[in-house]
C-alpha cells in the first residue's frame, strides 16, 4: 500500500453528478473511483460501463425508499462488485479498519479492546497463532500453538471471540496446551505498542516476529528490524529467522527499506495506468529517494542508523502474508538474500494503490491502481512462492509442533 494521507472526500460535483439519493452518490463515487483508477489483474471495464453493469442491483435494493436510500444499500453493491474483480488488494475498507491502520503506523495496537492473539478457526476450536507480549492472553498465560475450546463455556469460535471482546467484560477462557486442559480469565483492553518487530535470540539462531509494515514520522518497523539485524549479529548469531506469517500489509517504502537492512539496496517501479507518471523507487545507504518520468528526484524516508547485516535468513510465509509483508520477503528471496518457507501468500504481491478513495460515508475504497515492476521491468508475480512449500498444519501446531519453522531451521543449521 502506498504511503499517503487520507485526508479528503473526493467532491461528486467535480464528476457532474447529480444528487439522486445518498446511495446513488455513494454508488456513482465508487465505481467512478474503480472504473477511472483500476490497474490490476482482473478486466475491469470503464466506470460508465461499470454502473450500467450493477445500477440494476442498486435501483432494486433501493426501490422501496427512493431518494431516501441509504448509503447501506451501496455498500452491498459495491462489495458485491468488489468480490467480482477478485483482486485481493481492490477491498471495501471501513471506518475502523482506517483507524487501525493509523494506529499501526503510530506504532500501537489497534483502537478496539482485545485479549491480545491472533487465532486460527478449526472444528476443535480456536489455535493461536500468536500472542502478542504485554497483551492480557499472554500476561494471563496463553502461547502459540494453545487450542482454546470454549469462550465463557460456550463453544469457541471467531465471532464469539470477537463479540465477548467488543463487551469489554472479564473472559473466561478455555483452553488445552498439547491435550492439557488449562485456563484463564482476563479483560480486554486496548493494545498499546504490542506490534512492534519482536526479536528473540534463540541460542545460534535469532528469530524476528514481523507483525506490519506501516509507519509514520514517529514509527518506523524498517527502523527496527535494521536494529534487531545489528543487535542479532553482535550478539553472536549464525542465522536468522523473519516470520511474516499472518503479517498485514503496510507501506511499500517501508518494505524496501526493511529489505536493505539485508539486502543493501534495491528498488522497484510503480508502473502507472496514465502515461508519463511512473515512479522508481530505490534504496541506499538507508535513503529511499523517488524518480519520476519527468526525471525530477527528491528522497522520500530513510532508516537514521542503516545496517548490512550478512547472516544467513530464512523467511516463513504463510496465504495470510499480505501485500507490503508479501513484498519483503519477495524483495530477500529475489535478490538471493534469503529462502522463503511455507505457504504461496495471499496473492496481492504484484499490485499497490494510492489515496485515490476516501468514500462519501467515511469509509475507503483501495483500488489497485499500480502494477509493481523490478527495475528491469519486469512485472512483479501476484503472490511469493516459496523455495521450501509447506502447508501450516494446525493440528501439529495444537501439539507442539510448528512445522514450517522446524523446516527453517533445518536449512539454516
Amino acid at each position: 500500500m502506498v504511503k499517503k494521507a487520507l485526508l479528503s472526500l473526493l467532491s461528486l460535483g467535480a464528476m457532474g453528478l447529480a444528487l439522486a439519493s445518498p446511495a446513488q452518490d455513494l454508488f456513482d463515487q465508487a465505481t467512478f473511483l474503480i472504473g477511472f483508477y483500476y490497474n490490476g489483474p482482473a478486466k475491469v471495464p470503464h466506470f460508465r460501463e461499470l454502473r450500467r453493469q450493477y445500477q440494476p442491483e442498486l435501483d432494486r435494493l433501493c426501490a422501496p425508499e427512493g431518494n431516501r436510500c441509504g448509503y447501506e444499500k451501496a455498500r452491498q453493491v459495491i462489495e458485491r462488485i468488489v468480490r467480482d474483480i477478485g483482486d485481493p488488494f481492490t477491498t471495501l475498507i471501513t471506518r475502523e479498519e482506517l483507524i487501525d491502520d493509523q494506529r499501526y503506523g503510530a506504532g500501537l495496537g489497534p483502537a478496539a479492546p482485545r485479549v491480545g492473539v491472533w487465532v486460527r478457526e478449526t472444528s476443535r476450536g480456536l489455535v493461536v497463532s500468536e500472542a502478542f507480549p504485554g497483551e492480557p492472553a499472554h500476561q494471563a498465560g496463553l502461547r502459540r500453538g494453545d487450542l482454546i475450546t470454549q469462550i465463557n463455556g460456550q463453544p469457541a469460535t471467531l465471532a464469539r471471540l470477537k463479540a465477548a471482546e467488543a463487551e469489554g467484560r472479564p473472559v473466561v477462557l478455555s483452553y488445552s496446551r498439547q491435550g492439557s486442559p488449562r485456563s484463564a480469565t482476563l479483560t480486554p483492553r486496548v493494545a498499546q505498542a504490542t506490534m512492534h518487530p519482536r526479536l528473540e535470540l534463540r541460542g545460534p539462531i535469532a528469530y524476528l516476529r514481523v507483525y506490519h509494515l506501516y509507519s509514520s514520522e514517529e514509527f518506523s518497523p524498517a527502523q527496527l528490524i535494521h536494529d534487531a539485524a545489528r543487535r542479532a549479529e553482535g550478539a553472536g548469531a549464525r542465522g536468522m529467522v523473519i516470520d511474516l506469517r499472518d503479517a498485514l500489509s503496510g507501506y511499500d517504502s517501508e518494505a524496501l527499506l526493511a529489505a536493505a537492512a539485508f539486502t543493501g539496496g534495491g528498488g522497484f517501479i510503480y508502473d502507472r495506468r496514465f502515461q508519463g507518471q511512473d515512479e522508481t523507487h530505490t534504496v541506499e545507504n538507508g535513503r529511499l529517494k523517488v524518480r519520476y518520468e519527468n526525471g525530477d528526484e527528491e528522497e522520500l524516508s530513510q532508516v537514521k542508523q542503516p545496517y548490512l547485516a550478512r547472516l544467513p535468513v530464512v523467511v516463513l510465509v504463510n496465504r495470510n502474508t499480505f501485500n507490503s509483508t508479501e513484498m519483503l520477503a519477495y524483495f530477500l528471496q529475489r535478490a538471493g538474500r534469503a529462502k522463503v518457507v511455507g505457504e504461496p501468500t495471499a496473492g496481492a504481491l504484484g499490485m499497490s494503490g494510492s489515496a485515490e478513495g476516501p468514500l462519501i460515508n467515511g469509509e475507503f475504497i483501495a483500488v489497485s491502481s499500480l502494477r509493481m515492476r523490478n527495475l528491469d521491468g519486469s512485472a512483479f508475480p501476484l503472490r511469493v512462492t516459496p523455495d521450501v512449500i509447506i502447508e501450516e498444519d494446525l493440528e501439529a501446531l495444537a501439539a507442539g509442533r510448528d512445522v514450517i519453522l522446524e523446516r527453517a531451521l533445518e536449512l539454516l543449521r
